[in-house]
């Protein structure tokens, strides 16, 4: 379906393009497996100060990451072909 939304998404760069997919994304998540994703994967933190902060145990906060990260793999793959 052609909608002017679907229009004015076509029309920005794709750079633009990848960045609102990856927010669309990120919004997806859960509140806690975004923030240990965030924090781990693009702030180098570690889980011994992750998991204090969250109020999370390591076990747990491992597995937030593990499904942050497969929750992105998901809708990655649900992309239209040739969208970047």
């Amino acid at each position: 379906m052609d909608t002017p939304s679907a229009h004015r998404h076509a029309l920005l760069p794709a750079s633009e393009r990848v960045w609102q997919e990856f927010l669309a994304a990120l919004d997806e998540l859960p509140p806690d497996a975004r923030a240990v994703l965030l924090l781990h994967d693009v702030l180098g933190a570690g889980f011994d100060d992750i998991a204090p902060l969250l109020g999370l145990e390591l076990p747990p906060c491992r597995r937030r990451l593990q499904q942050a990260r497969a929750r992105l793999r998901a809708h990655r793959d649900h992309l239209e072909p040739g969208t970047p």
